[in-house]
């Protein structure tokens, strides 16, 4: 468009035309011609814009009316995880807990949550921390036996298959008897907390956990008893240490956890028959039986020193993760309300610290929390001012908003008029406005190609 009005416009400024009165006549039939011109091109667009839009418009309503074809929509891998934290170094772990909690107060699950847990399973039957992509294969440095073995137990709550699962942890287990976690950081070594973790996943899927040798024929219980300091110390006795060491020290972490799988227990629980005490412990360690009667006499101990929060083995504050699986551990044992009582006043008392990860509920506490208040028969709709059940179900991540449906099959379907898009650019204008723009321009050349005559005149007396 700016080339054209150049050559339009350039000959009326030219020397000649000051000159010469009878190239002024010229020039005037030829602005005219132009005019003329300019006013069929600009009729001609016009007309060819409308023809076009009148087209589109016509197509808008095809017949036969067309079916409406439904829009298959692909969940996010994330729909149905609970908890907005990265997942990546606990995401089935988290999930698992979460599942155990509320199925353990009666709570049924949605399809979006229970999936997300199965999408997460190698194809040998293991599981990772986290798999972000579900459709790349699992390797064996990726698998982790801590949530493969926590997803074994919310797998048998969920009434589901667990094979190929148990099949796989058994892949975890060393000479030793112990389990490890994963080769991620390190080479293969047995600790108490993940052979704890295995002995519980064993018992919930129905296997017998002195069933499960090693290589040279050690268990589960041999590796624990190995790292269990002894009744007659003077300082920890029946604790477990993580790992082996020539000096063993009682870990907190590792005692609870390994303690549930020497009880023959898993995830969830039933509230549990107190006995009225905690048992001795033992003068002599030889079996499963013995070992958590020893774990049990430290852990009773270690809360009432404590006054029911253990403090954390990494700064000051109180360590709630291991304070509520103890609890969990002596309800299982029975161990009796005159322990437990300072124990769940101050779980309660923390509750609302204790669920929150960076400002936000977190599913790991609350799932833990639930099967606390469940087994000790304290309501969880109220525990410690946490609605435990709701605050947990308002962290499971959902679908976005889906979008517009079609419309019901054998109804038309709307076809938008296309339009160029708007740009603000003059060479994206509709033909309708190119034709108006071409006429005002001839408007314009003409006007002006008399305003210069009539000046062109006053100067040379013409």
């Amino acid at each position: 468009m700016s080339h054209g009005s150049t050559h339009l416009t350039e000959p009326l400024h030219s020397p000649q035309a000051a000159q010469f009165p009878q190239a002024r006549s010229r020039r005037a039939g030829s602005a005219l011609r132009s005019l003329t011109a300019l006013i069929a091109v600009g009729a001609t667009a016009t007309l060819a814009a409308t023809t076009l839009f009148a087209s589109t418009a016509a197509a808008a309503t095809p017949a036969p009316a067309p079916v409406a074809t439904p829009i298959a929509i692909v969940a996010p891998t994330n729909v149905g995880l609970f908890g907005a934290e990265d997942p990546t170094y606990d995401g089935v772990y988290r999930q698992s807990l979460a599942i155990l909690g509320l199925l353990d107060t009666g709570h049924v699950l949605d399809i979006p949550a229970v999936e997300w847990l199965l999408r997460q399973q190698c194809s040998d039957g293991a599981f990772t921390a986290y798999r972000a992509n579900t459709s790349v294969a699992c390797t064996p440095s990726s698998e982790d036996e801590n949530a493969t073995a926590i997803a074994i137990q919310a797998l048998v709550a969920l009434v589901r298959p667990t094979a190929t699962a148990v099949a796989a942890l058994k892949h975890f287990q060393l000479a030793d008897g112990g389990f490890y976690d994963n080769t991620a950081f390190g080479p293969a070594a047995s600790d108490a907390n993940s052979t704890g973790l295995a002995l519980s996943a064993l018992a919930s899927a129905g296997v017998n956990p002195a069933t499960v040798t090693s290589t040279t024929g050690k268990t589960g219980d041999d590796y624990l008893r190995s790292i269990q300091i002894a009744c007659s110390a003077t300082t920890g006795a029946g604790a477990y240490d993580s790992q082996g060491e020539a000096t063993l020290h009682a870990n907190d972490y590792a005692t609870v956890q390994a303690l549930l799988g020497q009880l023959g227990t898993a995830f969830p629980l039933s509230p549990a028959t107190s006995t009225g005490s905690t048992p001795a412990c033992p003068a002599t360690v030889a079996d499963a039986a013995t070992s958590a009667a020893a774990a049990t006499r430290y852990l009773a101990a270690r809360l009432t020193a404590t006054k029911g929060a253990i403090p954390s083995a990494f700064g000051n504050g109180t360590d709630w993760t291991t304070t509520a699986n103890a609890v969990i551990d002596l309800e299982a044992a029975g161990a009796g309300t005159t322990v437990l009582a300072p124990a769940l006043t101050a779980l309660e008392a923390g509750a609302k610290a204790y669920v929150k990860t960076a400002g936000a509920d977190a599913p790991g506490p609350l799932g833990t929390l639930l099967m606390v208040a469940h087994g000790s028969g304290v309501n969880p709709t109220a525990f410690g001012g946490v609605d435990l059940a709701t605050a947990l179900l308002s962290t499971e991540r959902v679908a976005s908003a889906a979008p517009p449906t079609v419309e019901p099959s054998g109804s038309p379907i709307a076809t938008p008029v296309a339009t160029l898009p708007r740009t603000g650019s003059s060479d994206a204008m509709p033909l309708g406005a190119v034709g108006a723009t071409l006429v005002g321009l001839g408007i314009v050349a003409v006007l002006m190609s008399r305003r210069g005559s009539r000046r062109r005149v006053r100067q040379h007396g013409c």
